[in-house]
């Protein structure tokens, strides 16, 4: 009986991690509509914490959202089977973070320059901030399963995640004082909060840290224990990246829609979603001018269009703790990001292969 129930109990998580993945983002959305309706719970999620590090003058509180975020990149880092394949398209790596670094500056000075004109001073701010932060983080997980369910380069979509990963506490500020310098207005004082020791120290340890772990462990454990395991692994992510956005809504969004700012919601889902086709775009783009296929072209649009912006959650929240506008373009971002790769797939690579389904995979 014995091993029909260990057959049995392993086509139960596939059920179930299908059913995430078929889902994602209505459960994301019912996530969001959850923390409006009944913020408590997220709120006692967001308020734990596994104490305190300090190094070199800086102290991070290890909080719920930063142990939840290295879940997501611990497991996503597990399924490289083999690093050396990241490296095998340097030029279009070197391209994929360029664009990264760059193209916040590029799209956000023309949109400074017309919300000086049409916006508030502090809506200004809060939105040219957050949309800096969610590009300048680096590449989401989620570009892998994207990049896996189209047919796309999975050692290129790897590679993307991994070194922009590594790499965050050097491109991060780089890209923050590109936008600083390049906007109208002076959004210094916001900046400088993000680009502080502590917020390195939070990258190190919620970012960098579990993504490195995760490939130490992965020839510790055994590729075949990995693989197997990966029905559990998913439901673990889809888990955790719901758990992540219910927590961090929780706290933002009573507060924001309680007496809703119009006009600075209209400009958050005008701008937010022209940011991410524009992400897309470029990374298509890229990869059609530098890569030699189709498949290196989705590899890097879904790798320049999918930021982490659990990330930029986690670094932003204790930093803007008191001025929750600040984090609305950040959780918005995360579900139209996820709504266009969604849509991308479904136009550029209608069959689709099983059993790897996208949405929900990694970090979001």
């Amino acid at each position: 009986m014995f091993p029909w129930a260990v057959m049995n109990s392993g086509l139960k998580m596939v059920t179930v991690a299908r059913f995430f993945q078929e889902r994602f983002l209505l459960l994301l959305l019912a996530c969001y509509l959850l923390a409006g309706l009944l913020p408590g719970p997220g709120l006692l999620i967001r308020d734990l914490s596994a104490g305190a590090v300090s190094f070199g003058g800086s102290r991070v509180v290890i909080s719920s959202s930063m142990m939840l975020l290295a879940v997501l990149l611990v497991n996503a880092s597990l399924s490289v089977a083999r690093t050396s394949s990241m490296f095998t398209s340097p030029r279009l790596l070197a391209a994929g973070l360029a664009a990264n670094l760059f193209l916040p500056a590029l799209f956000l000075l023309p949109v400074s320059m017309m919300l000086t004109h049409w916006g508030g001073a502090d809506n200004l701010q809060s939105i040219i901030v957050a949309l800096a932060l969610v590009s300048a983080v680096p590449v989401a997980g989620a570009s892998t399963a994207y990049t896996q369910n189209a047919e796309g380069d999975l050692s290129l979509a790897v590679g993307l995640v991994m070194v922009s990963t590594v790499l965050s506490p050097l491109l991060m500020p780089l890209s923050l004082n590109l936008v600083n310098f390049s906007a109208e207005g002076d959004y210094t004082a916001a900046m400088e909060g993000l680009k502080g020791g502590a917020s390195v120290l939070a990258l190190l340890f919620s970012v960098v840290i579990p993504s490195v772990a995760g490939l130490l462990l992965r020839p510790v454990i055994g590729g075949g224990r990995i693989d197997s395991a990966k029905p559990l692994l998913k439901i673990l992510n889809s888990c955790s990246l719901l758990l992540l956005n219910y927590s961090n809504a929780s706290a933002v969004f009573p507060r924001v829609f309680g007496s809703p700012d119009w006009s600075f919601l209209g400009l958050v889902f005008l701008f937010t979603p022209i940011l991410c086709l524009i992400d897309f775009a470029t990374g298509w783009w890229l990869g059609s001018r530098i890569g030699n296929s189709r498949p290196q072209s989705l590899a890097m649009m879904f790798g320049v269009g999918l930021n982490n912006n659990s990330s930029a959650l986690v670094l932003a929240a204790p930093v803007f703790a008191d001025r929750p506008k600040f984090l609305v373009p950040i959780i918005l971002y995360g579900l139209i990001q996820h709504l266009i790769a969604g849509g991308s797939a479904v136009v550029l690579a209608p069959v689709r292969r099983e059993p790897d389904q996208a949405s929900g995979q990694g970090a979001s």
